[in-house]
C-alpha cells in the first residue's frame, strides 16, 4: 500500500506544480496525463487490496468483540458493575457483524478464525496458570461458537447453472 500514498504525495506536487507554473499549455497537458495515469494506478490498487482492508477489519472488530465479551465474563458477575453490555448484547454484535462477510472473503476469514481459535488452544495448553488457562478456554470457546455459527449459517447466493455444451449438442 505503500505505492499508493507514494502515488497521492507525487500527484499532489504535480497539482502545486501546474497551479503555480499554469504558462506552458504543454506542460500543464503532460502534467495532467501523468495524474490520469496516477489515477488509474491508485484505482486498481484500491480494487486489488480492497477485500484485504475489509477482511482486516473485520478480523479486529471481531476479537474487539470477543475480548470484551470475556471482560464481561469475569467482571460483571451478578451484575455488580455496568461497564460492558451484557452476553447477549455481545453475541448480536458478533451475529451482525457476521453479516458484513460476502463471499470473497469468507474463506479467508474462516481460516484465520480457525487459525486464532487453534493458537488459544495451544496456549491454553501449555500455560501453567489457572487463571491464564480460564481466560484463554473463554476465548476457544467463544471463538469456535463464532465458527460454528458462520459455517452453519452463512448463505452462499446460488449461481444459476450454465448448461453443459455438450448436453446442448446431442
Amino acid at each position: 500500500m505503500s505505492n499508493i500514498i507514494d502515488v497521492i504525495n507525487t500527484e499532489e506536487a504535480i497539482g502545486r506544480k501546474m497551479m503555480i507554473g499554469g504558462d506552458n499549455i504543454k506542460q500543464m497537458a503532460i502534467l495532467s496525463g501523468v495524474s490520469k495515469q496516477f489515477n488509474r494506478i491508485v484505482k486498481n490498487d484500491m480494487e486489488t487490496h480492497r477485500n484485504k482492508y475489509i477482511k482486516r477489519q473485520i478480523l479486529k472488530k471481531i476479537d474487539v468483540i470477543i475480548t470484551n465479551k470475556m471482560y464481561s465474563m469475569i467482571k460483571n458477575q451478578g451484575n455488580r458493575r455496568n461497564i460492558y453490555k451484557t452476553l447477549e448484547e455481545y453475541d448480536e454484535d458478533l451475529h451482525e457483524l457476521a453479516k458484513q462477510i460476502y463471499v470473497k472473503i469468507y474463506d479467508d476469514i474462516i481460516s484465520d478464525l480457525n487459525m486464532v481459535y487453534r493458537e488459544y488452544i495451544f496456549d491454553g495448553s501449555i500455560t501453567n496458570s489457572c487463571y491464564e488457562a480460564y481466560l484463554f478456554g473463554i476465548m476457544e470457546k467463544e471463538y469456535s461458537k463464532l465458527i460454528e455459527y458462520l459455517e452453519k449459517d452463512f448463505e452462499i447466493p446460488q449461481i444459476p447453472q450454465i448448461p453443459q455444451i455438450s448436453k446442448i449438442f446431442i
